[in-house]
C-alpha cells in the first residue's frame, strides 16, 4: 500500500487542481495515436508528468522519452526550449551525416516553450477592456541553457507556453501544437494556433503559437517533396557535450547509442560539429571562432529554408552548414529583389560594414516583410545580431 508521503502528495496535487494528469508511484509509458484519433489534452500522451511534493510543482520528464540539447538552437523571442524525443520498443534511428536522422514510424518529438518568472503575478488588462489575467512577469532567458534538474522542471520558477509535438505517423511527420492554460495544469490542442500578450520583461510580447499549417514554413526542409522533417535531430546539432545527473559530462550521441535509439554511429572524428553557442561576443575570440558560430547560428536560424530546395532556394542565398562558396553565403551578392526588405542596401555582405549589409538589417528588423527569420520571432536577437555583426565586420575583400 501507498504510504503516508505518497497520500500526503496525492493531498497536494488534488488541492492544486492538477486535472486530466496522473500523480502516481510509477509513470505509464508513453502513448501513440494515430493521424485520426489525435487527444485533445497533452497528457493523454504521457510524455510529461505534474508533481505536487516537497519540491513543488514540477513537470517531470517521462523516464522512458530522452531530452536533448542542439550545439546552437534556433532563436525564439528569448524562450528556453524542452526536447525531447521517444521511439517506440525495439526500434532506432539511422545515423546520417548532413540529414535529419532517419527515425523509425512511431517515433515522438517533442519541443516545449518556457519562460523564468520573474515576479508571481502582474495583472495584465487586455486593449477592449474585457477583463484582466493574472500571468506572471517572465524573463528573457539565453538561448543555451536548460532548467531541467534531475528530469525535472520547477513550475514555480518557470512559465510553459506551449508544446510542440512532431510525430512520425505511416504516411509522414505530423505537427501538432498544444498550448498550456493559465494554471499550468494541461496543454490542449490548438489547431489553429494562438496569440498570447506576455509580460516579458519591462515590455509586452505578442507571443504566436504557429497554426499546423504553418510548421510546413519551417519544416518542409525540400519544397519538390513537400513532407515535413525535423530540423534539431542531427549529426552536427547534437554533436556535444551533456551534463548527466550525477555531473559528469558525456557525449550526447553516445546516450543515444547507449539507450540503442541510434544506429550507425560513426567514430567521433568522423562527426561533423557545429560550435556551440554562448550569448556574447568578446574582444579575446578568435576570427576563427567567431565564423564558426555565425555559421552554426545561420545554419539552425536560416539554413533550414536557405538551402537548395528550401523556401528560400529561389533567393540564391545559401546559409546552410554545407555552403562553402562565398558568394552563395551573401559576400558582395546582390539581392534578388531589391525591395523594401533590402533596406536600400546593396549587397547580402558587404565585407567589413555589418551597416551596410542587408543581411545583419534584417535580423536587425522587427517589421513584418522585412524581418528574417520570417516565423518563429518578433524580437531582435540582440546576442544574436551582435555575432553576425562581428562575422561580418572581418569578412576580408571588397564590392565592385
Amino acid at each position: 500500500m501507498p504510504g503516508s508521503g505518497f497520500t500526503a502528495r496525492l493531498a497536494a496535487a488534488a488541492a492544486i487542481g492538477l486535472s486530466g494528469l496522473l500523480i502516481s508511484c510509477q509513470q505509464p509509458e508513453p502513448r501513440f495515436f494515430d493521424s485520426d484519433n489525435y487527444p485533445a489534452q497533452l497528457s493523454a500522451w504521457q510524455l510529461f508528468q505534474l508533481n505536487a511534493g516537497e519540491q513543488g510543482h514540477q513537470l517531470t520528464l517521462n523516464p522512458e522519452i530522452l531530452p536533448y540539447q542542439l550545439a546552437t538552437p534556433l532563436f525564439s523571442d528569448y524562450a528556453l526550449k524542452l526536447r525531447t524525443v521517444w521511439l517506440p520498443d525495439g526500434t532506432a534511428a539511422r545515423y546520417q551525416d548532413i540529414d535529419t536522422f532517419e527515425f523509425p514510424v512511431g517515433t515522438i518529438i517533442s519541443k516545449t516553450f518556457y519562460y523564468p518568472v520573474a515576479t508571481p503575478a502582474v495583472t495584465e488588462n487586455d486593449s477592449e477592456g474585457a477583463g484582466s489575467d493574472e500571468k506572471p512577469r517572465l524573463l528573457k532567458a539565453g538561448a543555451n541553457t536548460s532548467a531541467v534538474i534531475g528530469g525535472a522542471l520547477p513550475l514555480d520558477r518557470f512559465r510553459l507556453i506551449e508544446t510542440r509535438l512532431l510525430v512520425h505517423q505511416p504516411s509522414g511527420w505530423e505537427a501538432l501544437p498544444y498550448v498550456w492554460n493559465n494554471e499550468q495544469t494541461e496543454a490542449t490542442l490548438q489547431i489553429a494556433g494562438d496569440i498570447q500578450r506576455l509580460p516579458l520583461e519591462d515590455s509586452t510580447l505578442t507571443y504566436v503559437v504557429p497554426n499546423r499549417n504553418e510548421c510546413a514554413g519551417c519544416h518542409v526542409l525540400d519544397q519538390n517533396k513537400g513532407d515535413l522533417s525535423p530540423i534539431g535531430p542531427a549529426a552536427r546539432h547534437l554533436n556535444r557535450l551533456v551534463a548527466l545527473d550525477d555531473g559528469e559530462h558525456t557525449r550526447q550521441l553516445d546516450v543515444w547509442q547507449q539507450r540503442g535509439w541510434l544506429t550507425d554511429l560513426p567514430a567521433p572524428e568522423q562527426i561533423p560539429a557545429n560550435a556551440v553557442w554562448r550569448d556574447s561576443v568578446h574582444e579575446e575570440d578568435s576570427e576563427e571562432a567567431i565564423a564558426q558560430r555565425a555559421r552554426a547560428y545561420l545554419d539552425i536560424n536560416c539554413g533550414h529554408c536557405h538551402q537548395p530546395g528550401g523556401s528560400g532556394d529561389t533567393s540564391g542565398l545559401f546559409l546552410h552548414a554545407g555552403e562553402t562558396s562565398a558568394m552563395r553565403l551573401g559576400v558582395c551578392k546582390p539581392p534578388v529583389a531589391a525591395g523594401r526588405g533590402a533596406g536600400g542596401h546593396r549587397f547580402s555582405i558587404l565585407p567589413g560594414q555589418p551597416e551596410n549589409s542587408i543581411l545583419s538589417y534584417r535580423i536587425a528588423s522587427q517589421e513584418t516583410g522585412v524581418l528574417m527569420p520570417e516565423l518563429g520571432r518578433s524580437l531582435v536577437h540582440d546576442q544574436g545580431l551582435q555575432l553576425i555583426e562581428a562575422w561580418i565586420a572581418q569578412q576580408p575583400g571588397h564590392c565592385n
